[in-house]
């Protein structure tokens, strides 16, 4: 399951990822995903090796990209990646939307206008990933948030403090839904909900 991560190496992988990016260091971006999926997020080899590289292509698309347009080269990356992950793990989220919500947070990334924007994307992202309302993990995508800025100007070692608070938050959350009877947890939102007409 998606929920199966440690904060600290999780952190370590997701600042590796933009690092490794920046540096052009292409073979080292893959292992980064290959870790995530394989190491943390437990997918089987096979499937996490591809989904991985589906992720390189995701990530290089995007770092390549002139404008909003060009970004959306991406996106049919991110959705193999997603459906490798949802098909892999019978996580219950759509792939479809689930990958433009990534698209969003990397490009609200880009811009510090928009924080208040990146937050609730990323609000909305990790209900779809893991269930429940987008209010549960207000406070791990504030951090989220700071830690995606941080990337995105190359600050590395305060990204990774962010990061590391950020993963440990959404386990404090997951967990904490994890302890609700079940008849109290919240129904997990359809595909078709307004979620996706924030992209």
């Amino acid at each position: 399951m998606l929920s199966h991560f440690d904060a600290a190496p999780m952190a370590e992988l997701q600042v590796g990822v933009w690092r490794h990016a920046a540096e052009k260091n292409q073979e080292q971006v893959f292992m980064d995903f290959y870790l995530i999926l394989n190491g943390q997020y437990r997918l089987p080899p096979l499937p996490a090796g591809t989904a991985a590289l589906s992720l390189l292509q995701a990530q290089r698309a995007f770092a390549e990209a002139a404008d909003h347009a060009d970004e959306e080269q991406a996106l049919p990356f991110l959705q193999k990646s997603f459906s490798i992950m949802a098909e892999t793990t019978g996580a219950p989220f759509d792939p479809t939307i689930l990958a433009r919500l990534e698209l969003f947070t990397w490009s609200l990334a880009r811009d510090r206008s928009k924080e208040r924007q990146l937050t609730a994307a990323i609000t909305e992202k990790l209900a779809l990933l893991h269930g429940g309302a987008a209010r549960d993990y207000q406070a791990a995508a504030t951090n989220f948030a700071h830690a995606a800025r941080l990337k995105a100007g190359k600050n590395w070692s305060a990204a990774l403090e962010a990061e590391i608070i950020a993963w440990q938050k959404l386990r404090l959350s997951l967990d904490s839904r994890s302890s609700e009877p079940l008849d109290q947890l919240p129904v997990l939102p359809s595909a078709g909900s307004s979620r996706s007409s924030q992209l």
